[in-house]
């Protein structure tokens, strides 16, 4: 299976430091890479495909799931923003990525082929350390996710989730994803979805307009993670 995203065939080589904040491994190092601008709904890559390199967002939002055996529901894993790396975990250890990966907003990506990933395996350590860092923060969120999704209620799913999403966007955004994606990221159907939301705003917790969810009351949520 090839890629969805025709990877662009001039490669670049750049100190990344001017897109990526200090704190972030990537700002000291030089890489080689392709950027790439993909429209909303389109294909990074897909369940089962050759991992042959991971992704970094540079703008916009992607989006990680995966699908049932009949391909009529989707699980979503994450959703990744500017500077978050996608598809590490499968292109560092080899083989397939086990999830699929699309574009939720018109967005920028920088593709970083396996040949180049391995270059700096092996010639840098601390290039190493950080996808060592950054694959047990994969393991870690999602054995999270899992504990959460099998013992919180829905309104304690709800407040996570949106405390977590507060720290990662700005709050006077559009939130990049539907009702329905957000269901699935914490596990409950829509209809719930909905109602739990209607009941965190008419206690005045967040404020909800359109795609917008501001929190107003983020001692509130907080209290329902006890």
């Amino acid at each position: 299976m090839t890629s969805a995203v025709k990877i662009e065939a001039e490669t670049n080589r750049v100190l990344p430091r001017e897109i990526f904040p200090k704190e972030n491994i990537l700002h000291h190092h030089e890489l080689n890479f392709t950027r790439r601008k993909i429209s909303k709904n389109e294909i990074l890559f897909s369940q089962g495909e050759q991992a042959n390199g991971f992704y970094i967002v540079e703008t916009g939002s992607i989006r990680s799931y995966r699908t049932s055996g009949s391909g009529e529901k989707q699980h979503t894993f994450k959703i990744y923003h500017p500077g978050n790396w996608v598809g590490i975990r499968d292109a560092a250890i080899g083989g397939n990525y086990l999830h699929h990966a699309v574009a939720l907003v018109e967005s920028t990506v920088l593709f970083v082929e396996e040949e180049e990933l391995r270059r700096l395996l092996n010639s840098d350590s601390e290039f190493q350390n950080s996808v060592f860092r950054q694959v047990t923060i994969e393991a870690v969120e999602a054995e999270n996710k899992i504990y959460s999704l099998g013992t919180r209620q829905v309104h304690a799913k709800l407040s996570e989730f949106l405390l977590q999403l507060s720290e990662s966007q700005d709050s006077e955004e559009d939130l990049p994803f539907t009702r329905e994606i957000m269901a699935s990221m914490i596990g409950v159907t829509t209809e719930t979805l909905v109602r739990a939301l209607a009941d965190f705003k008419s206690r005045g917790w967040v404020e909800i307009d359109k795609r917008k969810i501001v929190i107003k009351n983020e001692e509130a949520l907080l209290r329902l993670l006890d």
